[in-house]
């Protein structure tokens, strides 16, 4: 379900005020989200930080997930699908990390919408 990515390696992405270059390694990284993520949306939940990242093998650590989100976000906006990344949540927070989360529950239900069993 997970497997290529729609972004290209190598390519630049936007990441907040930056750009991000994919790496192999964080494409990689973004493509096994993106598997735990459909995983997660299927059974209508979210995901920690912490929780992300231990499922992907800790290739990201959890402090450091902004990047790998904000192109996972990208590569579900080329796909044409609801952005997965409304699916992981700061612990303490019960929501997602960014500064402005407004976005996040429509998103959320968006992807248990495409994504769930039942």
């Amino acid at each position: 379900m997970g497997g290529e990515l729609a972004l290209t390696v190598g390519e630049r992405y936007p990441v907040g005020e930056r750009r991000y270059t994919l790496t192999p390694r964080l494409a990689e990284a973004v493509a096994r989200a993106r598997s735990v993520l459909i995983e997660v949306a299927t059974h209508r939940e979210v995901i920690t930080y912490g929780e992300l990242s231990e499922a992907i093998g800790g290739v990201v650590l959890a402090r450091h997930m902004g990047p790998l989100l904000h192109m996972l976000g990208h590569d579900c906006a080329e796909r044409g699908e609801p952005s997965l990344p409304a699916l992981v949540i700061n612990q303490a927070k019960g929501e997602v990390g960014t500064d402005d989360d407004a976005w996040a529950p429509p998103e959320r239900g968006a992807c248990w919408d495409r994504w769930s069993r039942g």
